[in-house]
């Protein structure tokens, strides 16, 4: 089992962080130390240059960090887990022989993700030989193989969970994040992950950027008060979404250049032609850059409703309001402006629109 990395009060101070080390292949160049602080917020904490292919990096933190080291003419960057007061020895490389060594919490984490990647070498090998037996037809095989994948899994589960349990600091806050990150979790998955953090493990960045994903997505989850935003419209006006009046609105997020959205626009034409009268508004929230374009495509396509646009593409705050990640992306909301579904498109939206406009 691995040891506990739980972190004393004296170690979370603003005492200088420290990494010392070596660049492979690069005589000068500059060093930047970055964190992520929020969902779309990364700070550079310092950056420092270096020659000789040496470098010291000397800062201060004021609490426990997950952070990383990039460097100009390298591909990604280097990260570790910090403690203010603690020094570390690094190799940046961009081969195999790349290494940042000292830390409670970093030496902590490296064994486990060291152990863990091995596991799964094993676990990947033994799907790959269960799925050739079945293939093959050698089900008697199959089956055995099976047995000794289920036996691994729940190894390397159970090693996972007694790691996580035994370290209610930044390990296991980052760790979570960075899963839910990855598979991009819903809201449930992030509220079920966060609620598992111990409070230890809750007192730093990560389970506080885990904490800003809950708070936006519940923001546009069912039944919630839909984000208001006011946009100027295709002639020049600004619309407030709240004041457009509609016993049920659409809120479509779009584009000229997406072709899904544009091969959607004729059934939510049709679907507004026949539902207008009787109550139905659609707002067009697009994400060009480029306003002839977005124009163009309003005639071509015959968007006779309320169209705007900032025409600041994906850093459209009304987009990231409603956490919009992929477009199409629509947004069905009542009367009072409380987002009733979202994410349905053809039949599914025409028989709900048809359902809640009786």
């Amino acid at each position: 089992m691995l040891g506990c990395a739980t972190l004393t009060k004296a170690q979370a101070t603003d005492a200088p962080l420290t990494i010392e080390g070596k660049v492979k292949g690069i005589k000068e160049g500059t060093l930047h130390l970055l964190v992520t602080t929020g969902e779309d917020k990364i700070d550079t904490i310092c950056s420092v240059p270096f020659k000789k292919s040496k470098f010291k990096l000397v800062t201060k933190t004021a609490e426990p960090m997950v952070v990383h080291i990039v460097l100009e003419g390298y591909q990604g960057g280097f990260t570790l887990l910090t403690v203010p007061g603690e020094k570390y020895k690094a190799l940046l490389s961009n081969d195999e022989q790349a290494y940042i060594k000292g830390g409670t919490l970093n030496e902590a984490y490296t064994a486990h993700m060291k152990k863990s990647d091995s596991m799964r070498v094993v676990i990947n090998g033994l799907r790959e030989r269960y799925d050739k037996a079945r293939k093959d037809g050698k089900f008697r095989s199959a089956s055995l193989v099976n047995d000794t994948l289920k036996r691994a899994e729940k190894d390397w589960n159970e090693m996972t969970t007694q790691f996580l349990s035994s370290n209610d600091n930044l390990i296991s806050a980052y760790t979570l994040y960075s899963n839910i990150v990855m598979r991009d979790m819903s809201l449930g998955e992030t509220k079920r992950l966060y609620a598992s953090l111990g409070e230890g493990a809750k007192g730093n960045h990560c389970a506080r950027i885990i904490k800003e994903r809950i708070e936006r997505m519940e923001k546009t989850a069912n039944n919630a008060v839909a984000p208001d935003f006011t946009a100027t419209d295709i002639n020049g006006n600004e619309v407030t979404m709240s004041k457009v009046p509609g016993k049920i609105k659409i809120i479509d997020f779009w584009a000229s250049w997406c072709g899904p959205c544009r091969l959607n626009n004729p059934e939510l034409k049709a679907l507004y032609d026949e539902y207008h009268p009787k109550g139905l508004e659609v707002i067009g929230v697009s994400l060009d850059h480029k306003e002839l374009n977005w124009k163009k495509a309003i005639e071509k396509d015959g968007l006779n409703w309320i169209n705007v646009s900032s025409l600041k593409g994906w850093e459209c705050e009304i987009a990231r309001s409603y956490s919009v990640k992929g477009i199409p992306a629509l947004f069905v909301l009542d009367r009072e402006n409380r987002i009733i579904a979202s994410g349905l498109r053809g039949e599914q939206l025409k028989e709900f629109i048809k359902e809640n406009l009786k």
